[in-house]
C-alpha cells in the first residue's frame, strides 16, 4: 500500500485481517498484522480480536497462545473476556488443558483480569481429561481469584482427587471451599 502513496489507518488493516480471516486466509492475516507496524499502525484488539478467534475455531492453539502472548506483553494489550473463552473453548477441543492452564497462568502472571467462564472451561476441561491434581489445583487458584465453581464440578474434583488417591490435595479442596462457606 505504501508503494502506491497510500498510508493505511488501522481501521484499513483491521477490515483486511477480518476479510481474510473469513476467507480462511490465516497465514495472509498474520502477514497484514505484522505488517501494521512497518506502515507505521499500532494493532489493537480488534487486529488481534479476528485472528485469535478464527485460530481458535481452526483450533490452531498453538499460534493462538503465541498471539495472546504478542498481544499482552509486546503490545500491552488485555483481551476481551470472549477472545480468552474462545481460546480455551479451542484448547478444550483439543484436548490441550496444559496449554489452557498455562495461557490462563501466563495471563494472571501480566495482571490481566480473567472472568468465571474462563476459569470454569479450564477446570471442566481438567476433569474432561482425567487430571483430577491439575483440576484440584486449579480449584484452588480459582478460589484464590473468588471463584466458586457449580456445585457439582466442586463434587467431581473432589471425588475425582479421592479416586485418584490425593486424598491430602482433596482436604485441601475442601477446606477452601468451607472457608469460602460454599
Amino acid at each position: 500500500m505504501n508503494s502506491i502513496g497510500y498510508s493505511p489507518d488501522c481501521g484499513t488493516c483491521n477490515y483486511l485481517i477480518m476479510s481474510l480471516c473469513k476467507v480462511d486466509w490465516i497465514t495472509e492475516a498474520v502477514k497484514v498484522l505484522r505488517g501494521m507496524g512497518r506502515a507505521g499502525v499500532i494493532p489493537d484488539l480488534d487486529s488481534y480480536g479476528s485472528l485469535i478467534g478464527e485460530m481458535s475455531d481452526l483450533r490452531m492453539t498453538s499460534k493462538v497462545v503465541d498471539m495472546v502472548k504478542e498481544m499482552v506483553s509486546v503490545h500491552g494489550l488485555n483481551p476481551r473476556q470472549y477472545m480468552v473463552v474462545k481460546a480455551v473453548n479451542g484448547m478444550r477441543a483439543n484436548r490441550e488443558i496444559w496449554r489452557a492452564v498455562e495461557m490462563i497462568e501466563f495471563l494472571e502472571e501480566e495482571d490481566v483480569c480473567i472472568g468465571f467462564e474462563a476459569y470454569e472451561l479450564v477446570l471442566e476441561g481438567c476433569l474432561e481429561c482425567r487430571q483430577f491434581v491439575l483440576a484440584g489445583k486449579f480449584v484452588v487458584r480459582m478460589t484464590e481469584k473468588g471463584f466458586i465453581p457449580y456445585i457439582r464440578v466442586r463434587q467431581r474434583v473432589v471425588e475425582g482427587l479421592v479416586g485418584v488417591g490425593e486424598s491430602k490435595l482433596s482436604s485441601v479442596v475442601r477446606q477452601r471451599f468451607t472457608e469460602l462457606k460454599s
